[in-house]
């Protein structure tokens, strides 16, 4: 698959997603506000669990008015390989029954992300194929080590450098199911390299840098739309945070992730990345927008406290 000739169509329908998810968070607060905006949202049992639980449940309504990203559609016989891989390693099994236990320590960036990440970073490396000198099975094996990665590559959020205590975690991880340096050493460094807003280490080896650079791209595909729908709120929920002081850096958190749009790193990721930005993006204004709304009388409170 070449990726010079590839023009995703969300650069065309860019307006037309965002009329869409407008027309449906109208459609929320015609539904949940009443007449005169006074009534909320019904929050099941009052408890902040439950607020986390109905701003997921509204975000995910939200988000299916959006088309899914382009990069599923024009690398959907990657990602079936990439799926065929992932269920069949024995290693990759293993990997996750042992991360089980890291996941708790936080569960937005869990199970379900490691899996996304792993699948799709699998995917990536298959499309980059075309356009990088290795064999079709050290394309192959690339994949494979860049879903061990994805698998493993969150272990030690919870750390101030999660990235290189991930990657030391994962190292002592492979070495213990007898995986050689050679092979490991991939994965290492790519965990070491995910993180975002850092420069990252150089990498000598063309297997290296292609694993390191798709785990990159597909972690940072969960910050579109997936940001919103499920790592957001699971955060919170982990945290005890307010909804009231997500409202306030809201908008900081929109430059950040709008940041992300120009950090991609393999081809394959520079082509579709940017439309999973623009889909969070469009996403996150309209719930920005639904939050404001959703929790006047709190926003009301606190400014009234503030003076």
């Amino acid at each position: 698959m070449s990726m010079e000739t590839v023009i995703p169509p969300w650069r065309i329908n860019h307006e037309k997603t965002h009329h869409s998810v407008r027309i449906l968070v109208e459609s929320l607060w015609s539904g949940t506000m009443g007449k005169r905006g006074v009534e909320r949202y019904p929050v099941r049992g009052g408890t902040v669990a439950d607020i986390y639980d109905e701003m997921m449940e509204v975000c995910k309504r939200l988000a299916a008015s959006l088309p899914p990203p382009c990069f599923y559609e024009s690398c959907a016989q990657q990602l079936d390989k990439s799926r065929s891989i992932y269920g069949e390693s024995s290693l990759l099994s293993q990997c996750r029954n042992i991360a089980m236990v890291d996941f708790g320590r936080n569960p937005s960036h869990g199970p379900v992300h490691a899996e996304k990440v792993a699948i799709e970073a699998g995917a990536l490396a298959l499309a980059e194929g075309a356009t990088i000198p290795l064999p079709e099975r050290l394309i192959y094996e690339a994949a494979a080590f860049a879903q061990v990665a994805g698998v493993l590559h969150d272990m030690r959020r919870g750390d101030e450098d999660h990235a290189r205590s991930g990657a030391v975690a994962a190292g002592n991880i492979l070495e213990g199911l007898r995986m050689p340096w050679d092979h490991r050493r991939y994965i290492v460094e790519a965990i070491a390299n995910h993180e975002a807003f850092t420069q990252p280490q150089p990498i000598d080896s063309i297997m290296g840098r292609l694993v390191s650079n798709v785990l990159y791209d597909a972690d940072k595909f969960r910050w579109g739309p997936d940001n919103f729908t499920a790592t957001l709120w699971e955060m919170l929920r982990f945290s005890h945070a307010p909804v009231i002081a997500v409202i306030r850096r809201f908008p900081e958190g929109m430059a950040g992730i709008s940041r992300i749009k120009n950090t991609f790193r393999s081809c394959t990721g520079q082509t579709y990345g940017p439309e999973f930005i623009d889909l969070g993006l469009a996403l996150g204004d309209e719930i920005y927008t639904f939050l404001k709304v959703r929790f006047a009388g709190e926003l009301k409170q606190e400014i009234s406290r503030g003076e």
